[in-house]
């Protein structure tokens, strides 16, 4: 058997958004902590690349600053949080229009009476929903019956015309499914932090959160490269051979990752495919996001991350971002390239000067949705090993922190540190 790890008392397996948050609040109650992380990067699914002078996500992200576990843990301030306006670009058959947020931006009311995405009866419909929901906690909206969210939205008397032209393609870029299968619990709540705050990003780019969350993180505290195959009690073993012992483990990994023996079937999960492209010019000079809701569409929604921050580009021109939900595993690269191109230039002929710079196919991009919580349904494993992670609740930032959150204060609670083993401070 290994012998015991100096100086840690909980081992931690993955260095995304739940083990980071697990960290920090341990740390903070002088915990001795380690964390094993499989890749070469902080983060799991929230990373952020350098490439030719620009910044790339891994894949299109925001934060929603009303988020209750993101204003718990993070410093917008430091951030520099950079929002997009409220609503959307309709990129339509006939016409590319408008829908905003009158009652946060009142500029947009016009337009977006204007726009065609959805009747004057709808548009009262979503301001009327936005007022019930900002009555309504978080607690009540996950403790109703849930039913999927098309059903939800024909049953608040929604069009067609609306759900085909709005409530589609912007759930299906938040969900990562096209069928609105996804719990109408997850749309309320997504739809109240929609309402009550803003959806925005870092200024050098959504790996900044958790580079922030890592911060006081010692070389010692995080080892990476290290991808953890088995737990045997208080024994962790690693792909490399290495072993680690402590009093406590905490699992922080994506359901497709546990180590043995925890390892579970998982029937499904979604995925998107992320393509972003240089241009001399932005195809629209807003910081918002365009939806796509041309019928057989491959583009799902496009958004030019250079104009919400300008150091997403720091060499000139435009970065835009352009996000797939359908399947394209059938497709080459050089033919996904392509038809995107094509479709964009529907609206936008200037797409044939734009400048592949990258494609990132994700495989586990968010868990599956029909059925969530507000609170994850399992923590503890066992007498060692405890467990965090969005799948366990719903998939949002807020889910991975919040279960990062509750295994740290179990772990607190159910495995107290003898005096002599915390920090000092």
């Amino acid at each position: 058997m290994a012998p015991m790890e100096k100086g840690t008392d909980v081992l931690i397996i993955g260095a995304g958004l739940a083990g980071l948050t697990a960290a920090k609040v341990l740390k903070a109650a002088g915990v001795r902590i380690k964390i094993l992380e499989a890749s070469d990067g902080i983060g799991g699914r929230v990373r952020t690349d350098q490439a030719d002078g620009f910044l790339l996500d891994r894949g299109f992200q925001v934060l929603l600053t009303a988020y209750p576990e993101a204003k718990r843990f993070l410093d917008y301030d430091r951030l520099d949080l950079k929002a997009f306006d409220p609503g959307a670009l309709i990129l339509g058959a006939k016409d590319v229009s408008e829908i905003g947020d009158p009652l946060r931006r009142p500029l947009s009311l016009f337009q977006t009476l204007a726009s065609s995405a959805g009747t004057l009866a709808d548009k009262l419909k979503m301001l009327r929903l936005k007022l019930k929901l900002s009555g309504t906690s978080v607690d009540e909206i996950f403790s109703v019956p849930e039913i999927p969210t098309l059903a939800y939205l024909r049953q608040e008397g929604f069009s067609e015309q609306m759900i085909d032209r709005f409530f589609k393609p912007f759930m299906t870029g938040i969900f990562l499914e096209t069928e609105l299968a996804t719990s109408s619990r997850m749309f309320e709540f997504v739809f109240k932090m929609f309402s009550e705050g803003d959806a925005a990003i870092p200024a050098q780019g959504i790996g900044m959160i958790p580079k922030q969350l890592a911060d006081g993180l010692t070389a010692e505290e995080l080892i990476l490269n290290e991808k953890v195959r088995s737990i045997e009690r208080d024994c962790v073993t690693t792909m490399t051979g290495n072993t680690y012992r402590s009093s406590s483990v905490l699992i922080a990994t994506n359901e497709l990752d546990l180590p043995l023996p925890f390892q579970r079937p998982v029937k499904k999960w979604h995925q998107v495919t992320n393509l972003y492209f240089a241009a001399p010019k932005p195809p629209f000079n807003k910081p918002v996001i365009a939806l796509n809701t041309m019928e057989h569409r491959l583009v799902n929604n496009v958004a030019v991350m250079s104009e919400i921050s300008k150091a997403y580009s720091t060499v000139g021109g435009a970065l835009i971002s352009v996000s797939i939900v359908a399947d394209i595993t059938h497709f080459s690269n050089e033919r996904l390239q392509a038809e995107v191109i094509r479709e964009m230039a529907v609206w936008y002929p200037d797409a044939f000067n734009w400048q592949h710079l990258r494609t990132y196919r994700i495989n586990y991009a968010l868990p599956q949705d029909q059925h969530v919580s507000n609170e994850p349904y399992t923590i503890k494993l066992n007498d060692y090993c405890f467990i965090c992670g969005d799948h366990l609740s719903n998939g949002s930032i807020n889910a991975a922190m919040k279960s990062g959150r509750l295994a740290a204060e179990e772990i607190l609670k159910t495995k107290p540190i003898n005096d002599e083993t915390k920090t000092a401070g």
